[in-house]
């Protein structure tokens, strides 16, 4: 955590520069003329300029394209950072956070066919990571994350993703950690659990260890989870 908010106050220099040129020439069918240039900065000083090679431009055009397609808001998420917090990339090529929540009440919702009421349950630790359109979740045993993860005990969860078919949120109007990591909770715990996705995530029956929880209040039993194929450096990269 230390590391990343020295990255957020780190000193930034200019490295390179493009300068775009637009003229006309007169009594010329095609009289609009464009032009872009390359110059290299160094110790505050531009070099010679150079001809934007083709391969560049295109290059630039694809990552602005995935820029506007994408999650220009998540780009641009900034603010207080958060305890909970684990891992962020805001690159227009690479959207990425992940943070964690300790064991806690969540009020969870089933759909009709499980016959399961819908009520609180104590859930274990989660790691939570979002690329800004998808969703993943995982378990930690304790109270804080470290090496090894365990499948999310749920329905609607899998590892390499998690269905939120049913969640209606709005995306928030703050670009903010706080927020975005808000956003992400309430689409997964809002969403309606209603079938497994890629297999029965803990060693026992999910739907009955779920409705005891929910009946007695006691906490998620840890020693039915099932490890995970990913670990949490795999996540934190």
């Amino acid at each position: 955590m230390e590391n990343f908010k020295e990255l957020l106050n780190a000193e930034i220099v200019p490295t390179d520069a493009l300068i775009f040129y637009q003229g006309k020439v007169h009594d010329v069918e095609t009289s609009d003329l464009a032009y872009i240039e390359h110059r290299s900065i160094k110790d505050g000083a531009m070099g010679a300029g150079k001809p934007l090679k083709l391969s560049t431009i295109a290059s630039l055009m694809k990552t602005v394209d995935k820029f506007i397609k994408g999650n220009t808001s998540f780009v641009s998420i900034h603010g207080r950072v958060p305890e909970c917090l684990l891992y962020v990339s805001s690159n227009v090529d690479k959207y990425k956070i992940v943070w964690y929540r300790k064991p806690e009440k969540r009020m969870m919702y089933f759909t009709k066919g499980l016959d399961i009421p819908n009520g609180e349950m104590w859930v274990p630790g989660l790691v939570y990571s979002s690329d800004g359109s998808k969703l993943k979740v995982y378990a930690f045993k304790g109270y804080k994350p470290k090496s090894i993860l365990y499948r999310a005990p749920f329905f609607n969860t899998g590892e390499d993703g998690v269905c939120l078919g049913s969640a209606r949120v709005k995306k928030p109007s703050e670009q903010t950690f706080d927020k975005w990591i808000a956003y992400w909770e309430e689409m997964f715990w809002k969403s309606e659990f209603v079938h497994l996705l890629g297999g029965n995530p803990i060693n026992g029956n999910l739907a009955t260890v779920t409705k005891e929880c929910i009946a007695t209040g006691k906490q998620f039993p840890t020693d039915v989870l099932i490890k995970a194929k990913f670990k949490l450096n795999d996540l934190l990269k």
